[in-house]
This record gives structure tokens, C-alpha cells and sequence, in this order.
């Protein structure tokens, strides 16, 4: 029905207004190529046809990211790439293949030839690169963002984050599209399909074909994408000033959504929201975020794991933020009961860094070092060393330690045992720092002061007290922090301001609540992460 509602609009357009050829994103006359990138042959596993690609092995000893970027629907390996010039000074590893080249062969355009020579390309840089195995990035636009999508959907390698711009995932839906923007790419797929040559005038494509070779109807390896982030891309205005409905990203990412998950409603971009999107060319809501200096209008998200992002943009990648995937932290969350909640301020982070993997071992009822309730479980100082193991399982190279514990150590039956609570978080810090993947990785330690309690008028009796203790641990921790290179985060003095409005029992925030939490770390995340040791306080 949407599509419908969608092709509907777009008749009232002249149809000269969408006959392109070679958009810029499209475009296969520039072949310009950095100096230190070589041109290299691979063989298909599929055919054993060879296989051309442009290859930049990065420098020094030390194992670095790889980025695979694909080429555009008409291009091929030898299309200029500005993303090469980028990675060369990064000092990341770069492979741009030829995967069949332009899609208006039947070996082309989502064939399985064309994604095994992905894969083959893999296989080659890791080979011959000097690659983290860890830190694997996958980046298309247009059908450069068709073929991420194809690679999300097949690959066999362990990829930490896939971004397809403007991307196309439903050639059948995309034939009828550019029939009506009587533009090159229906011919494409008639010939991708059929393997016909066809001529300008009379071609048609075969539905059977199509939809095989559209990400959309294909199986999603839910197992296999768990530990893998897919941000998709989209221009508002792309299929009006472009050759992409933004349809084909939205329909795309809510199948995702749905595979993961078919109970998942938040997360789903409703009927009534795509409506808004193309016909107002735009979406009515207050305080968008901005990337690269343009206006997010819509951004949905997947429990960190998919991602859609609707900008002020026609059909086109943001080159300057291209790579921001590479550079997303690995992060280890220690908590409590307000980090573990659905709502919590951990989920409110991750929607705010989606490039980043956080590895959250908040547990209600946890404690820097009491055994609240009875149980050992709940005493962090007894399972530090766990938490740092599972997350090197997990994370691999952790970057930071997000710490914020403490509510529960100013529970009315520790009273009598307040002082040791600084000592606890002092032993804490000294444990976290002797385990062998910090003395390795130097993850930066971030120590948030725990959030204010509320009057004992509406707290339970196993709290009353509470906000005087908090009081008392807010300047010991900042000290902490200074003393052990840590950076403190005050969240405590904020928060206490309007902390009536914030909570309605006086200990666990509400969403709003959780949500200023998490924009001030995030903040703080932002405004230290090119600095190293750097001991700071911030106050939102």
C-alpha cells in the first residue's frame, strides 16, 4: 500500500525531472586513484574468472581496521572512491573489488558470483593485509549500499559493522520505480535478469530473478549478525531529486526488525510514519540531531544492532562521517539496577552511539562491595575479575569502563559501614587495573556518581537515609577519579536539581530521567575521546 500511496505521488512529477544517466553517485568517468593504493587480481571462487580490485595494505606492526568498499550500480572496481583517500590516511587497510562489475549483466547484480567475489576480496585483504580480524567494515552507496545489503544478508565473515547508503533492496519494486523516472536502471535489471541483450526501446525483466536477487526477500542470518551493527542511510528527498525511493531503506530495515524479532513494535517504522516521510519530504518533530550540518528528520533503532537514519540529503553518501563506524568504542557498563532496566540509561547510551558494542553487566540490587541481600553475586568487587573476562570474550579490546555503582551501598543497613564505601570503589578501580586486558588495552575508566535518592517520605524503608549517604560519596568519588586518572562524571548534581520530577520512588529514574543520564555520559564520551590520562569533572 505504501508503495503504491509513494508511486502515486511521484506521477504528478514530470518524468524529465528523474532521466539521469550517470548521477554523482553513479558516476563511472573518474578513475582517479591514490598513488600508494595497488591494483591487484583475484581469482572468483565462483567462476574462476579473475577479478580486478584496488588494494592498500596498511602500515606499521600493529594489526588495523579493514574497510571493504563497493562500488555503485554502474561503476566497477576502477570508479574513483573517495572513501581510498580517507582510509590511506587513517592508515586503514582498503580493498575496492569489482564483484562482476556494473549491474546490467546476469553475472552481476546480486548474482552469487557477485557476492562470493565479496567474500573473495575478504579473503585477500586478510591474507595479504595487516588486518584486525576484529575490526572488519563493509560500505556502500547506492548499489554500493545494494551490495552491503547483499553482503549483511551472506557473507561468511565476522563483520563489526556494514553502512549502505541510499541503498536499493528490492530490484522488483526498483524496476517499476525507474520505469516511471524513465531512467537507465530498468534496462539494468532487464538485463541482469535475463541475461538478454536487449535494446533501449523493448526489455522486460524476470520477477523470479529479481526477487532472488533482492536483499529483501532473502533469509536473515539472525545468529550470525548478533555481534554485527548494519546503519542504514537515507536522503529525504532521494526519489524525488534522486533514483532511490527512501522506501527501499525503510522496507528493508523493518523486514530486519521484524526477523529479529516479529513481537518488536517500538522499533518498526509504522505505515502512518512512512507517509509523513514522502509526502511531507520531512517528519514533524522538535530538537533533531544533526549529522555532518544536516538534520536527522527520522531515526529508528534496533536494540544496537540496526539502525536507520533519514537526513536532509538527497541520493548520496556523507563522506565525512562515512567511516565513523570504524572508530565506535568497545565498552564495559558496571552497574545497578538502573543501568539493567529496559529503559535503563545503558539502552539510552547505546541509542546515542550506535557505532559503539557496550558489553552491560549491570545486575539489580549490585554493590561496589557488599554482599547486599546475602549474595556474593551482588558484590562487584568478588566478580570484577568475571565481568573484565566476559567482556574480553565479548568485546575483545575494550576501550572504556563505565562504573556507576553506589545506590545500593547507601541502603540504611550499610549505614554503620558508610566509610568503606570509598575504600570499596578505590579497590575497585586498583582490581580493574591489575587484570591483564587493561594492563594491555588501557581502556579509559569513566566513574559516574550514582544518582540522588529521593525524601524518605516516598522511599521504602530499606532506603531511608539514603540521600545523605549519596551526599557523602559524591565528593569521595570525584577524588577517587582524580587520584587514579579516572574521569568523574557528575551526574549526582545535576540530577538532584529536579530529581522530585525524575523519579517516582525516590531510587530507580524514569525513562526521562535515564535518558539525561545517558546524554551526559555521552557528552563526556564525546568531549575525551581523543584524550589519554586526561583527570576531568563534568557537571552537565
Amino acid at each position: 500500500m505504501k508503495h503504491l500511496l509513494f508511486l502515486s505521488i511521484i506521477t504528478l512529477i514530470s518524468p524529465n525531472l528523474f532521466a539521469q544517466e550517470n548521477p554523482k553517485w553513479d558516476d563511472v568517468k573518474s578513475k582517479d586513484w591514490p598513488g600508494l593504493c595497488k591494483r591487484i587480481i583475484i581469482p572468483s571462487s565462483g567462476d574462476g574468472k579473475e577479478q580486478p580490485a584496488w588494494f592498500f595494505k596498511s602500515t606499521g606492526n600493529n594489526a588495523r581496521p579493514l574497510i571493504i568498499s563497493l562500488h555503485t550500480w554502474s561503476g566497477g572496481y576502477n570508479q574513483k572512491d573517495t572513501l581510498s583517500w580517507q582510509c590511506i590516511n587513517k592508515n586503514y587497510n582498503y580493498i575496492h573489488p569489482h564483484f562482476q562489475g556494473p549491474n546490467n549483466t546476469f553475472d552481476a547484480c546480486g548474482s552469487h558470483l557477485a557476492i562470493s567475489d565479496i567474500d573473495d576480496a575478504i579473503a585477500y585483504a586478510i591474507k595479504n593485509g595487516n588486518v584486525d580480524t576484529n575490526d572488519i567494515h563493509i560500505i556502500g552507496t547506492s548499489g554500493g549500499g545494494y551490495a552491503t545489503l547483499l553482503a549483511y544478508m551472506h557473507t561468511k565473515y565476522k563483520i563489526k559493522s556494514f553502512s549502505a547508503w541510499v541503498p536499493i533492496s528490492n530490484i522488483i519494486d526498483w524496476y517499476y520505480e525507474s520505469e516511471g523516472r524513465k531512467n537507465k536502471y530498468s534496462r539494468d535489471i532487464a538485463l541482469s535478469t535475463t541475461g538478454s541483450n536487449f535494446d533501449k526501446e523493448h526489455y522486460y525483466m524476470d520477477i523470479n530473478e529479481a526477487k532472488k536477487r533482492s536483499p529483501v526477500f532473502m533469509t536473515t542470518p539472525v545468529k550470525n549478525r548478533e555481534n554485527s551493527k548494519l546503519n542504514i542511510f537515507a536522503g529525504i528527498h532521494d526519489g524525488y531529486s534522486g533514483s532511490v525511493p527512501i522506501t527501499q531503506s525503510i522496507d528493508f530495515y523493518n523486514k530486519l526488525v521484524n526477523d529479529f524479532d516479529n513481537n518488536e513494535k517500538e522499533a518498526i517504522v509504522p505505515a502512518s510514519d512512512i507517509i509523513k516521510l514522502v509526502t511531507y519530504r520531512g517528519f514533524p518533530a522538535e530538537d533533531k540531531d544533526i549529522i555532518e550540518k544536516r538534520l536527522i528528520h527520522y531515526r529508528k533503532n534496533y536494540q544496537g544492532k540496526i539502525q536507520i537514519t533519514i537526513f536532509e540529503g538527497t541520493h548520496e553518501m556523507l563522506t565525512d562521517v562515512a567511516l565513523n563506524p570504524v572508530q565506535g568504542k568497545n565498552i564495559l557498563v558496571i552497574g545497578d539496577s538502573n543501568g539493567e532496566l529496559e529503559n535503563g540509561w545503558v539502552n539510552q547510551l547505546q541509542k546515542l552511539r550506535f557505532e559503539d558494542r557496550i558489553f552491560n553487566t549491570s545486575i539489580s540490587g549490585n554493590t561496589i562491595g557488599f554482599n547486599n541481600l546475602a549474595y556474593s553475586s551482588l558484590n562487584t568487587l568478588l566478580n570484577i575479575d568475571r565481568y573484565m573476562n566476559e567482556a574480553g570474550n565479548n568485546l575483545k579490546k575494550p576501550d572504556a569502563i563505565i562504573i556507576m555503582l553506589g545506590t545500593n551501598d547507601c541502603k540504611a543497613v550499610f549505614n554503620d559501614s558508610l566509610k568503606l564505601v570509598p575504600k570499596n570503589m578505590q579497590t575497585l578501580i586498583s582490581k580493574i587495573k591489575k587484570h591483564p586486558d587493561y594492563k594491555k588495552y588501557h581502556p579509559q575508566i569513566y566513574l559516574v556518581s550514582p544518582p540522588p535518592y529521593g525524601p524518605d517520605t516516598i522511599l521504602k524503608a530499606k532506603y531511608h537515609g539514603g540521600e545523605k549517604r549519596i551526599e557523602y560519596l559524591n565528593p569521595k568519588f570525584k577524588k577517587i577519579a582524580q587520584k587514579e586518572d579516572c574521569i568523574f562524571v557528575d551526574t549526582y548534581s545535576y540530577l538532584k536539581e529536579n530529581f522530585e520530577n525524575l523519579s517516582s520512588d525516590g531510587v530507580h529514574l524514569t525513562t526521562e530521567g535515564q535518558k539525561l543520564i545517558a546524554k551526559i555520559i555521552n557528552k563526556i564520551i564525546n568531549e575525551n575521546s581523543t584524550t589519554i590520562n586526561l583527570v576531568s569533572t563534568y557537571k552537565y
